[in-house]
């Protein structure tokens, strides 16, 4: 594998791939804490999953325009 130091993309990149495990690490925490109170099918998760959706969305539409 060829690395270019210094792309411009890098940094990007970079950005990009802590946002992705940011939201990775908010959507589980938000996950773990619904299925502590019982309700893992509840309405609760239903939202928590699409706010990471939107929260996913929202940060792909920046990165591209």
């Amino acid at each position: 594998m060829r690395r270019h130091s210094g792309h411009p993309d890098d940094a990007k990149i970079a950005a990009n791939l802590r946002r992705a495990i940011e939201l990775t690490e908010l959507g589980l925490a938000l996950r773990r804490s619904v299925i502590q109170q019982h309700e893992p099918q509840g309405d609760a998760m239903v939202q928590v999953m699409r706010e990471i959706r939107r929260a996913k969305e929202q940060a792909w539409q920046k990165n591209h325009s």
